[in-house]
């Protein structure tokens, strides 16, 4: 499956913005996207203004059945998450084949043929996130300008590297987004050269109170033209031209 996990074990560093506005900007370029809220804080959830009161996210993972799929528009549909899947974190660590439930599951999921899957990661390295990245083809990693977000990334590359090795030989990370940035402070250009050391940097996202307001409000799908959509534009041009899939569609 075409499937790309947005991650990044600390939290508060849009990652979750980022996987709504990539999700928007391919669906609206005609990319059929599908969206899994694999955090039990249910942000990406919340940013479409749909709920998962049932828990059927946690209860398809528990059983090993399709996930549930909600339509937001022609190209975009999102499996929502609830507090329920939190459950998972210390259950799901108990059981055989633990890191492969997450992809049971998609196997099983009715998607349209050559969909891109978006997995938004929790913000830990626990097994929901595990999860995440073996089902995943590519990770695409979020950072947040400032010291200690560096620090993460070592232990970041290192579970990509162990999952790798042991569970998906096929996982790689694709780059990584800075988000938050402001363009005249140093330390947006020095985290930038830190992290391309380690990854192709996909794009600098701006720093928008807007964009913040739309995901928090549920009212992300009405996105226009903010500085940090923009941004994130661009972001969705360079993952069109490194990531195949969508490259091919592309030029088609």
């Amino acid at each position: 499956m075409n499937i790309i996990a947005i991650a990044n074990q600390k939290g508060g560093t849009a990652k979750t913005t980022t996987a709504a506005a990539l999700a928007v900007l391919l669906s609206r370029g005609g990319v059929r996207v599908h969206l899994v809220d694999a955090d039990p804080q249910a942000s990406l959830t919340t940013a479409f203004g749909v709920t998962d009161p049932n828990g059927l996210l946690y209860h398809a993972m528990c059983q090993r059945s399709p996930l549930p799929v909600v339509m937001l528009s022609e190209n975009l549909s999102i499996s929502p998450s609830s507090i329920d899947l939190s459950r998972g974190e210390t259950q799901f660590i108990a059981e055989a084949g633990r890191e492969y439930i997450l992809r049971h599951c998609l196997e099983k999921t009715n998607l349209t043929n050559g969909a891109t899957v978006i997995l938004d990661c929790p913000p830990s390295l626990g097994v929901l996130s595990v999860n995440c990245l073996t089902a995943a083809r590519y990770a695409c990693v979020v950072v947040q300008p400032g010291g200690f977000e560096l620090r993460t990334l070592v232990h970041l590359d290192d579970t990509v590297r162990m999952l790798n090795e042991r569970v998906n030989p096929s996982l790689s990370v694709i780059g990584a987004v800075l988000t938050n940035c402001h363009p005249r402070r140093l330390i947006t250009e020095e985290v930038c050269r830190e992290v391309a050391q380690h990854w192709p940097v996909l794009g600098q996202v701006r720093a928008d109170a807007r964009l913040l307001y739309a995901t928090t409000s549920g009212k992300v799908h009405y996105l226009t033209r903010f500085n940090a959509l923009q941004d994130y534009a661009a972001v969705t041009s360079k993952l069109r031209e490194v990531v195949p899939w969508l490259r091919r569609r592309s030029a088609a």
